[in-house]
């Protein structure tokens, strides 16, 4: 076969593995995401040596890469001083995606940004029924149980992920592309087509009710509405309706009672003396932002009584430290009728928390410096899909703990490289 016509088989063989990610990750096929993740990467060494006669690419030339590996490595050392050795070994495989994710994007100079286009019109297109079907899922159930709450938050996409915030990142990377293409006058479908899905996306996302994703893409939203007004980008007639109308779906959503509403209600309404009690009730009640601070009471009590600020008390030892910590707090811990554990098995819900906590110091500061790698990345390219995703997945990382889950590290780790590659300009 001539070489060219290898080049385009592989080419599409890489295609087809993208896009299998993409639907596997909206759709939580998690094994099907872990198998398409591998076959991109042995996809990609093999398209290496056929066009560069080599299995090195100069996209591995990443810091993100090398400290990921480190990070990696400091699992296997933390054995060396757990007294959990199995939940150790299963912290080892859950974690080689550090390494996983990063080499099969890095592994070769397939993306590009006229690949990138077609695989997220793709992406977009598959989140699109996703989110479609989840509606008139929600919309069975609430017929059959006339309960507003299956039509918001985590219950809404409970038939995929079931974590809300999570599927909030999916759709705002949907709407920061369509976002982008409206501005740079572009399209992605058709010019209706791409204000339809805007419109559609930004109402399911408040469904979702995410907190953090809402209030970004709201930030994101001004951004591009100042730049489009410098540049005159976007028609003044349009922009100035397009500003008009999310300000008045937003304050109708804000200032009314509404489940979406209350959410924000409740962390402004924060009461930051509750918990500093020394012991708790079964039944007290905490907010997310209540739970987040309490983590850093006893993520450093229990370094302080072990005496393992240096190495951490180790992946394998962590959560039974904290599930104790519970424990003596007298924290709700299930009950046999409800058939539940309560907070027993809640991690610290924070990376550089469970970082600091699994392997101390030094695993905490190679967090850091994955995250001074993300910088590193937005100030080279200097872009708004690579800036405001990575920038999100950075903030998300310090609400929850992004490495003890598969799904949470696909999300941290794939996006960034995926608007950020080639490192410098393919050369095809």
């Amino acid at each position: 076969m001539p070489e060219h016509n290898t080049t385009r088989t592989i080419n599409d063989v890489l295609f087809v593995l993208y896009l299998a990610f993409f639907v596997s990750l909206i759709f939580a096929f998690r094994a099907v995401t872990s198998i398409s993740v591998a076959l991109l990467l042995v996809t990609g060494i093999v398209k290496n040596r056929n066009q560069q006669k080599s299995f090195f690419n100069h996209n591995l030339k990443n810091p993100l890469l090398f400290f990921c590996a480190l990070v990696f490595l400091l699992q296997f050392v933390s054995l060396l001083y757990t007294s959990d050795m199995e939940q150790g070994w299963k912290n080892i495989r859950l974690k080689s995606a550090l390494v996983v994710i990063p080499l099969s994007l890095c592994c070769c100079d397939y993306l590009n940004e006229t690949t990138r286009r077609k695989l997220l019109k793709w992406y977009c297109l598959a989140l699109f029924c996703a989110c479609l079907y989840a509606v008139f899922h929600a919309l069975y159930r609430y017929s059959l149980t006339h309960n507003y709450s299956v039509l918001l938050y985590h219950p809404l996409v409970s038939i995929y992920s079931g974590h809300a915030v999570q599927f909030s990142i999916l759709v705002f990377i949907s709407l920061l592309h369509l976002f982008e293409a409206l501005t740079k006058k572009t399209i992605v479908f058709s010019k209706y087509a791409d204000l339809f899905l805007i419109a559609f996306f930004l109402v399911f996302l408040f469904l979702l009710s995410s907190k953090l994703v809402i209030a970004f893409f709201l930030v994101y939203f001004l951004y591009a509405m100042i730049r489009s007004f410098l540049f005159r980008s976007i028609n003044a007639k349009f922009m100035i309706i397009s500003f008009v109308s999310l300000t008045v779906f937003s304050l109708f959503i804000f200032s009314t009672q509404n489940r979406i509403s209350n959410r924000f209600k409740e962390i402004v309404q924060t009461d930051f003396h509750f918990i500093k009690r020394e012991r708790f009730n079964p039944g007290d009640y905490f907010n997310g932002l209540q739970f987040r601070l309490l983590q850093w009471e006893f993520v450093p009590g229990i370094l302080n009584e072990n005496k393992a600020w240096l190495v951490g008390v180790s992946p394998g030892d962590a959560q039974n430290y904290l599930n104790q910590k519970y424990i003596s707090k007298n924290m709700y811990t299930g009950t046999v009728a409800r058939g539940d554990k309560g907070f027993i098995g809640y991690n610290t819900h924070d990376q550089f928390l469970e970082s600091l906590l699994e392997t101390g110091v030094i695993g905490s500061l190679l967090f850091l410096i994955i995250c001074w790698s993300f910088v590193k990345m937005i100030r080279e390219r200097k872009k708004a899909e690579l800036s405001f995703v990575t920038i999100l997945l950075f903030v998300y990382s310090f609400s929850e703990s992004v490495f003890e889950t598969q799904y949470s590290l696909f999300l941290f780790l794939f996006f960034p490289l995926f608007f950020y590659l080639p490192k410098t300009k393919a050369t095809r």
